[in-house]
């Protein structure tokens, strides 16, 4: 048996009665042991609500068509939180993108930028769509998140609109 140098310099030499530690603890009581660490570990994993997310920025966008399957350009558009009748508007957060997708007929109705607006199992919504003052689109939507990014819960993500 191998004894430590601090050990032998102060004169202390095991006797052969003794053994290590691993060797005095009987191999249940190891699996007890390992089988506790799992448990503590899973335990503390649920309690503990970290979420690993992606990088990947999350953009929920409608697509609306005429009757032909042509692209229709809004003038204008906008969502509106139902509970509150707040207008959120995505239009003025990147013009470049905006007007890429207006041309396509492509909308957008959430992102994650604006997440904290919605609950987890879900936000009601209202995507707005004008032409000149008058209003061509009104479509309810259902918008949630899963701590990460938001998701469409409910509603259409293409629109025939009547012009």
């Amino acid at each position: 048996m191998k004894t430590h140098k601090f050990l032998q310099k102060a004169g202390h030499q095991p006797g052969p009665h003794v053994k290590p530690f691993a060797q005095r603890i009987h191999p249940s009581a190891w699996s007890l042991a390992v089988l506790l660490f799992i448990a503590a570990s899973l335990v503390s994993c649920r309690q503990n609500k970290q979420v690993a997310c992606t990088e990947v920025y999350t953009m929920l966008t409608v697509s609306v068509k005429d009757s032909a399957a042509n692209p229709v350009l809004l003038s204008s558009y906008f969502m509106k939180k139902t509970a509150t009748g707040e207008i959120i508007n995505f239009a003025g957060e990147n013009p470049f993108i905006d007007s890429i997708n207006r041309i396509h007929g492509i909308y957008t109705l959430f992102t994650d930028g604006k997440m904290g607006m919605t609950a987890e199992g879900g936000t009601r919504f209202e995507f707005h769509g004008m032409k000149g003052s008058t209003e061509l689109l009104n479509s309810p939507y259902v918008i949630g998140n899963d701590k990460c990014h938001v998701k469409l819960i409910a509603g259409k993500t293409e629109i025939m609109a009547a012009e």
